[in-house]
């Protein structure tokens, strides 16, 4: 039987990237996954706004601690597309405009830095500044839903009932 050889960065993203799920569920929000290659890592439904009714959506980028970083590469290193080839785009993501940048802490504690905070600081910098709570969903119920401040007139459910009531 041959060993099975895994990529422990590889194990590292994932495990930090689910703790940050487990910590945005324990928080009152659903995190949907981004699809490859996106700026950022997950994106949250935060509902409606008040002024515009209008959904607000956050994006997260989601980082080891160890390779805690606010661009897509490292500072100062080139990755090659291909030997002799042109250098990989490099980007920061506070000019992606993602909206927060989550890790877990060497405290074992899952942080969160908004865009304004984290900007084009370097890992140091960043681990230097204080994280910011992540907003808890106010809007999470137990078992009884509460009572909808509008009722839906244009629900065909609603208005055979009305109708029948």
């Amino acid at each position: 039987m041959s060993n099975l050889i895994i990529n422990q960065s590889r194990l590292t993203a994932r495990t930090v990237h689910n703790r940050v799920l487990l910590d945005l569920l324990d928080k009152g929000w659903i995190a949907i996954d981004a699809a490859e290659e996106q700026p950022f890592d997950v994106i949250i439904d935060m509902g409606l706004s008040s002024e515009s009714e209008s959904r607000i959506f956050n994006t997260i980028q989601i980082k080891s601690w160890k390779s805690l970083k606010t661009s897509s590469r490292p500072a100062g290193e080139n990755e090659f597309v291909s030997v002799g080839g042109k250098a990989r785009n490099n980007y920061w993501y506070y000019d992606q405009y993602i909206d927060w940048i989550a890790t877990v802490n060497s405290d074992d504690v899952v942080v969160y830095w908004p865009r304004e905070i984290y900007q084009k600081k370097t890992s140091t910098q960043l681990k230097g500044t204080t994280p910011v709570d992540f907003p808890k969903n106010k809007n999470t119920f137990s078992y009884a839903h509460p009572t909808l401040n509008k009722k839906p007139e244009n629900s065909i459910l609603y208005n055979h009932l009305t109708v029948a009531g």
